[in-house]
């Protein structure tokens, strides 16, 4: 099972939702004023102006919950709240969290609306690509300013040694996969556009503990099956539900890992020295620092769409390492 959502993790959630989808609505209606025949007029610059007021004001409401927030969950685990300092949550209002103006956003989305009318795009499904992408910008850069006001509200609390990352559903095999997952003050929040994860602060005991009933496999089993299908596709979640380790089905699908070749899916992940490579045996030294195995290694959907028997199915799985 999962750990569940505290009184005041849902209420949080829902007041932090609420500024999301306020500012996201303020967007899209700011949008809803610019046709194609003046997107490089005057129009397009009061659309930008608007875009920013909202997610300026956005950023600013969600950054000033986060010391409310820390303080309810100390004082929900019988802590006092005593910080070494004050949160100024205007000061994390008005820059995307990786440095840009919030304007160079809202151009982003303009210059996607230009490009798909040069493109031949009918003018109504321009303006809809481009309000996608607006919208993106606006809910990730909102959502990224109070989980970067939490962090550091929580730093500032002595009680609290770090935060463990909450996962809410509906969410991506990526993300169920760092469920519970501890991080130290030090550490990154690693998300990606339009995350709907989030952060609950843990004191020095709770850290301790480990937090044992926050997992990604606790997760898994409190999804359907049509959730687990769409969360990490229908041939890795039979896997998965066939007990193959979460981490290393997930793994196998990152970035430049996969390839196909004789029409069956295979993946680079793990094959080194350092990962599974030792046990599929074969090694030589193919680039790079460490021996990798020349025995291919597939996807573990791929061995579930090919293997028929469950037993063979389950061995495979065990060795490929997606079972342990």
């Amino acid at each position: 099972m999962t750990a569940p959502m505290t009184e005041v993790d849902a209420e949080f959630y829902t007041a932090q939702q609420r500024i999301v989808r306020t500012a996201a609505n303020q967007a899209q209606t700011a949008w809803r004023e610019l046709g194609s025949a003046a997107i490089d007029s005057a129009a397009a610059a009061d659309v930008r102006l608007q875009v920013v007021a909202t997610l300026e004001e956005a950023q600013a409401e969600a950054a000033s919950l986060a010391p409310l927030y820390v303080a309810a969950t100390l004082a929900a685990l019988g802590a006092l709240s005593n910080p070494v300092g004050a949160l100024v949550s205007a000061m994390f209002s008005g820059l995307a969290a990786n440095g840009l103006p919030l304007a160079a956003l809202v151009d982003f989305a303009l210059r996607r609306y230009r490009l798909a009318l040069l493109a031949g795009v009918p003018p109504s499904e321009a303006h809809a690509l481009g309000l996608a992408k607006l919208l993106t910008y606006v809910t990730t850069e909102a959502a990224d300013a109070g989980r970067l006001a939490r962090h550091a509200a929580a730093i500032l609390e002595p009680e609290l040694a770090g935060y463990e990352r909450v996962v809410t559903l509906p969410a991506c095999g990526r993300c169920i996969l760092l469920a519970g997952r501890l991080y130290t003050f030090s550490t990154g929040f690693l998300r990606h556009p339009r995350c709907d994860c989030d952060m609950r602060p843990v004191t020095h005991e709770q850290w301790h503990d480990d937090r044992p009933g926050n997992t990604p496999r606790g997760l898994f089993d409190s999804m359907t099956p049509e959730q687990q299908n769409k969360a990490f596709g229908v041939g890795d979640a039979e896997a998965i539900r066939a007990g193959a380790d979460i981490s290393r089905t997930v793994n196998a699908r990152r970035k430049n890992a996969v390839y196909v070749a004789g029409g069956h899916e295979y993946t680079l992940d793990a094959t080194t020295v350092r990962g599974h490579g030792r046990q599929l045996g074969e090694l030589a030294k193919q680039g790079g620092r460490y021996s990798r195995s020349r025995v291919p290694r597939p996807t573990a959907a791929q061995l579930v769409n090919t293997v028929p028997d469950r037993a063979e199915l389950i061995r495979q799985l065990r060795r490929f390492g997606y079972l342990r």
